[in-house]
């Protein structure tokens, strides 16, 4: 990098990093959607209602999951009992 001048440099710097994940981590707790983990872009706000409807040979089977958020990194979704 001859000739570059500092503000070169920060920004070449700058590129050789990884981006930042900027990902947020939603656990499942309890139901048929329990363990299982999803992710998102930290940016986007995540539903405060989930709603799974499971559908097979009988009558239509609808849980819902609220989120109770963990500061900074995301959160659960834990089933609600109805």
């Amino acid at each position: 990098m001859s000739g570059a001048t500092e503000e070169d440099w920060d920004d070449w710097v700058a590129s050789q990093r990884p981006p930042s994940t900027g990902v947020d981590t939603y656990w499942f707790v309890g139901g048929p959607l329990d363990g299982r983990v999803r992710t998102r872009p930290a940016e986007q706000d995540a539903p405060a209602v989930v709603r799974h409807v499971h559908l097979h040979g009988g009558p239509k089977i609808v849980h819902h999951y609220d989120l109770y958020e963990v500061a900074g990194h995301g959160g659960e979704y834990r089933l609600r009992e109805e």
